[in-house]
């Protein structure tokens, strides 16, 4: 966890009285802290830390030096720097001092001296990230030890949800852990501007924080039309103003990540992310769990939009993927795979992390569901060729397989693999993702004569008219036809307005439980009831042009 990049407020500017200072090594050191170069940022800081030839600047450098021996994971360093900013002498990065030091006294374990310091921040900004640090440390502590903590420090909000989830997760509680609870439960609910304004005004407050600037930068004016983050909003955007102009009261804002931790901190800043009803986004991980934490501290369900991976978010009881788990996908493939007769399967996958992990998954249940993986090899397009020779499927008799299975979503890997299987013409069953169905060199006929089957992934349901629609109206507006990303971008805004609303309530997580299997209004539907993703993942193959759910 490297909390050092959520303090926002770090970057203190110098002022005029160190103009005729030479600050160009102190500036250096702390793009240096930025880029993780903690050790080479420390040997540029050590000379300011000289208080009577620095003066004022020496206090700032303290501090920098103090961040970059954090990061460095030295955390007796660290705190014996910034031991030496908390004298009686106040200075403008007091409270961003104390926030540190009560950090790196959680690393040391000394939480009583790390929940003292915090208790001592005034700054409202600085405070709530003190107080996500809190749960974030303190959550994995025994009730016992949480409700010392919590007697003495009854307004560290991390402290109180740390020890609200563990209360929670007891098989049963005693007569003061019952009254400790609901005293939490009162004291979260009566905050004012938090959890129960949201339900009381009858308005879906949607935050969106996305990383349009992927690939770094700030703003969104100049994005490209192929920045598939933007092609994402794009499709939210247009399922919210469509509620809107449906009678539901939306209120909706963006915020764009630009790939940057601390600027995922000054969002988390804004007030109205602690107002809000639901959070979509962050895509990456780093990014995905410091909004989680956040989410989970202030109880705002939150959905990453594109990801298979639930790494990020299985701690967390507020977080949700819009997609299947790579568990669910692993399953549903495995329960297809048995219906066959054959039990030899040749397995190939990416080198993507959600690849990697679906091949993990799908051998290992493979191996306890009575199939054999006779291949498994993870491929690039130059590998495809050799992957296919070993299988022998020139004929029937000698292929050494029943049945393949491709985890990828990689173009340049389905490419040759449907000029390979279309010349060696062998009709053996093959289990790809349903991301092939996109790409544009597709042939639908091929696809279907050579026995393709696709794994559901939020899939669009091309024979629906509405799609038709869909595309021609998007087209209208944007000049373009929508991408796969616009149409998840839509399908997840849409759900989420037919989930949370004030007709239906703002309870994302028994609205679920309630709704059971949900039509999509372009995809095949959904499933979140008693999981936190989509756990409908539907086989699909081509019957004489139209895409069809195998039974």
């Amino acid at each position: 966890m490297k909390w050092p990049q959520i303090i926002a407020c770090l970057l203190f500017p110098i002022h005029a009285l160190f103009a005729q200072e030479d600050t160009t090594n102190y500036q250096r050191a702390k793009s240096l802290i930025a880029q993780e170069s903690h050790e080479e940022a420390m040997e540029l800081l050590r000379p300011y830390l000289d208080a009577e030839k620095y003066g004022d600047l020496s206090e700032y450098a303290r501090f920098h030096f103090a961040r970059a021996a954090y990061g460095n994971r030295q955390y007796e360093l660290a705190k014996n720097a910034l031991n030496d900013l908390q004298g009686p002498r106040s200075w403008e990065g007091d409270d961003e001092a104390r926030y540190l030091l009560a950090l790196t006294h959680f690393q040391l374990s000394d939480a009583s001296e790390a929940l003292q310091l915090v208790d001592a921040i005034r700054n409202e900004s600085v405070q709530q990230e003190a107080y996500a640090a809190t749960y974030e440390f303190l959550k994995v502590s025994s009730s016992s030890v949480l409700t010392v903590q919590y007697n003495q420090y009854p307004e560290n909000l991390g402290l109180m949800m740390a020890l609200k989830e563990k209360l929670e997760s007891q098989g049963s509680m005693s007569s003061n852990d019952r009254k400790i609870y609901q005293e939490i439960r009162s004291s979260i609910h009566a905050r004012p501007g938090e959890s129960e304004t949201a339900v009381t005004d009858g308005i879906l407050d949607v935050a969106i924080v996305l990383p349009f600037n992927y690939e770094g930068g700030e703003g969104v004016s100049s994005l490209q039309g192929n920045n598939f983050v933007l092609q994402l909003y794009q499709g939210i955007q247009l399922a919210l103003e469509q509620a809107k102009n449906e009678g539901l009261e939306v209120n909706f804002r963006t915020f764009d990540t630009e790939r940057s931790g601390e600027q995922v901190t000054r969002i988390l800043r804004d007030p109205f992310l602690k107002k809000a009803d639901v959070i979509i986004g962050p895509i990456y991980p780093e990014e995905t769990a410091q909004v989680a934490s956040f989410a989970q501290l202030y109880e705002i369900p939150q959905i990453n939009p594109l990801s298979n991976i639930d790494d990020n978010i299985q701690e967390f009881n507020h977080s949700y993927l819009f997609r299947p788990s790579v568990n669910a996908l692993s399953q549903r493939v495995i329960d297809y795979c048995r219906r066959f007769e054959g039990r030899r399967i040749a397995l190939a996958y990416s080198g993507t992390s959600r690849d990697e992990q679906l091949a993990d998954l799908f051998t290992e249940m493979a191996r306890k569901s009575g199939l054999q993986i006779v291949e498994s090899q993870k491929v690039t397009i130059r590998e495809m060729r050799d992957f296919f020779d070993t299988l022998k499927l020139g004929t029937e008799e000698e292929a050494s397989v029943d049945m393949i299975v491709i985890f990828s979503d990689d173009p340049n890997i389905a490419s040759p693999t449907f000029g390979l299987v279309e010349s060696l013409g062998s009709g053996i069953p093959l289990v790809v993702m349903e991301s092939w169905l996109y790409f544009n060199f597709a042939n639908y006929e091929m696809m279907e004569s050579q026995n393709f089957h696709f794994v559901g992934n939020n899939t669009v349901d091309f024979n629906d008219e509405v799609l038709d629609e869909f595309r021609g109206n998007y087209l209208e507006k944007f000049k373009v036809y929508p991408s796969s990303f616009v149409y998840m971008g839509y399908e997840l805004a849409d759900m989420v307005c037919r989930v949370i609303n004030a007709r239906e309530g703002f309870d994302f997580r028994k609205n679920l439980n309630q709704s059971g299997f949900l039509e999509g209004e372009l995809t095949f539907g959904f499933d979140f009831s008693n999981v936190k993703y989509n756990n409908y993942v539907p086989m699909l193959r081509l019957e004489e042009g139209v895409l069809t759910i195998e039974e």
